[in-house]
């Protein structure tokens, strides 16, 4: 194509066309549901191949997608007949323990950040799986199993180096650009190639916790047991629950003083019949892989809603739900808390619009043959349906959101005031709507 072999002379890293050995390899993505087709994938070795390629797609009129992790549910990280930034070469960490900073490479997992972490006994919120992508999950929320006592993922952001549409390269941060800091926290990958990030780290506490399980008869009295735990529960204890493979599981990540957690921890392994406890986990290591991996390469289809509250009639739903899955599925339906810490940050910090109390209930299709698309699909959004009666606003968490998000789902997420904010900065920084494979905020 025009101008390939100029853009691979300018970039230290690998630039592949469709042509190029390692171009498919290099083009997988996490759903296999988008199997996309870019014209160029840019593998960055450093924030100045990031620079030199939006310069590139720039010059040749092309979009650009960005790729961290790779993580996206909603293929945002691939395209087709673009530039896809793949930064997964800059996925280095650097630890300053005695400032408890670490700078984080755009292109790394959960699993390149934690370990290191873990041996300077230090941490921050991260995600509920190793193999997510730490750009994904901080620019667009964080929730996580330390999210009690620590937060969300983008509540520990210091700065973020960001190359912008024109090529320019910035650090932003409270003190430097701080519209743009603002928006990166939970404003997604709209604004600009975030080749690094600067968090602020914590001690690590001393974690308990693991998966109990409930048979298909517990599946009401359990999840109310669970709601009934979460809605009182001290900072120190974070449960998740989710129903698969004929299960309902509910996740346990306790930290600190026993005392705090241990008569709630108690009450879920004894008030409902218990099929499996798998409670005695004590590294936070394995607390980030106690649910299993989801590979890449099957196929996905995902939506979610926030809810006030887990009502008596929304369990029934959601229950009735689950078990009317296709018999072929592996489809699941999440829910995880709004909890602790990170309800106590002031809504007008951050572009992320939910600190109020509630739960983020999602419906997750997972299915390996394309012979049932369709049945999944429909089932998501007709479970999506059933629980958009419950919503606050109408609006999910958008890092779980699906592909086919409507400009209407997004503004709700964020609420009106919010989203208008967002595309005047959009529209400083990114004013042509280059780096639109996402859920879009459209300049102002």
């Amino acid at each position: 194509m025009r101008g390939l072999r100029e853009l691979q002379l300018r970039h230290r890293g690998p630039v592949l066309g469709e042509d190029d050995p390692g171009y498919d390899t290099a083009r997988v993505s996490f759903n296999a549901l988008l199997d996309r087709r870019p014209a160029v994938i840019a593998r960055a070795a450093s924030v100045e191949d990031a620079a030199a390629a939006v310069g590139f797609a720039t010059e040749v009129n092309m979009p650009v997608a960005i790729r961290g992790g790779g993580h996206s549910v909603a293929g945002h990280s691939m395209c087709d007949g673009g530039l896809v930034i793949d930064l997964r070469l800059l996925h280095g960490v650097r630890i300053d323990a005695e400032q408890r900073r670490a700078v984080v490479g755009g292109g790394a997992t959960w699993r390149d950040v934690d370990a290191p972490l873990v041996v300077q006994g230090l941490t921050m919120p991260g995600g509920t799986f190793d193999t997510t992508g730490v750009a994904g999950l901080t620019l667009g929320g964080g929730l996580g199993h330390l999210m009690g006592v620590q937060g969300l993922t983008l509540d520990h952001l210091v700065s973020a180096q960001v190359v912008l549409a024109n090529g320019e390269v910035l650090v932003a941060s409270e003190s430097i650009e701080p519209d743009l800091f603002w928006a990166l926290r939970g404003g997604g990958g709209n604004f600009g190639v975030v080749t690094a990030f600067e968090f602020a780290l914590d001690p690590l506490p001393p974690v308990f916790g693991g998966v109990i399980t409930f048979a298909r008869p517990e599946f009401v009295e359990g999840l109310r047991l669970f709601r009934d735990l979460m809605d009182v529960a001290p900072d120190e204890l974070t449960m998740m629950a989710y129903l698969s493979r004929d299960r309902l599981h509910a996740t346990v990540c306790a930290v600190g003083d026993p005392v705090a957690w241990d008569d709630s921890v108690q009450k879920l392994r004894t008030t409902v019949p218990v099929a499996e406890d798998g409670l005695g986990l004590n590294s936070y290591l394995q607390i980030q892989v106690m649910q299993g991996d989801t590979p890449f390469g099957i196929r996905h289809y995902w939506k979610s809603h926030f809810v006030e509250a887990l009502s008596d009639a929304l369990i029934d739903e959601v229950v009735e739900l689950f078990v009317g899955r296709a018999p072929a599925s592996e489809s699941n339906i999440l829910i995880e808390p709004l909890h602790g810490q990170a309800r106590r940050v002031p809504i007008e910090e951050t572009a992320w619009s939910r600190r109020d109390p509630g739960y983020n209930v999602s419906v997750l299709g997972h299915w390996r043959e394309p012979a049932i698309d369709d049945s999944e699909i429909a089932w998501v959004r007709a479970g999506a349906a059933r629980v958009a009666s419950y919503s606050q606003s109408g609006g999910g968490y958008l890092n779980y959101g699906a592909p086919d998000e409507s400009t209407d789902r997004v503004r709700a997420a964020f609420g009106d005031e919010k989203f208008e904010r967002l595309r005047e900065i959009k529209r400083r920084f990114d004013p042509d709507n280059l780096f639109r494979f996402n859920h879009n905020i459209p300049p102002g």
